[in-house]
C-alpha cells in the first residue's frame, strides 16, 4: 500500500488538449498528471463541494425579519 504524501503545492498548465497537474509533496516528490477539461472541471466541482462553505449563503428573510431589521435604532 502506498503512504499518504503531504502536499506543498500545486501547479497546472494548459497543454494540447487538456491540462498538466503538477503536485509537490513535502518530501520532495513530484506528481505529474494529464487531466482533460472535463476531468479538471470534475475535480473543481469536487473540490468546491468538499471545501464549500454554506455559511457564505444568506438565507433569505421573511417578511417580519425584513420589517425589523429595517427598525433597528441608528
Amino acid at each position: 500500500m502506498i503512504a499518504t504524501k503531504k502536499l506543498a503545492r500545486v501547479l497546472t498548465d494548459e497543454t494540447e488538449g487538456g491540462y498538466r497537474l503538477t503536485f509537490e509533496c513535502v518530501d520532495g516528490e513530484i506528481f505529474r498528471i494529464l487531466a482533460s477539461e472535463d476531468q479538471v472541471n470534475d475535480l473543481i466541482d469536487e473540490l468546491d463541494e468538499l471545501v464549500g462553505d454554506d455559511t457564505d449563503e444568506k438565507p433569505e428573510l421573511t417578511e417580519e425579519e425584513e420589517h425589523v431589521s429595517e427598525e433597528q435604532p441608528s
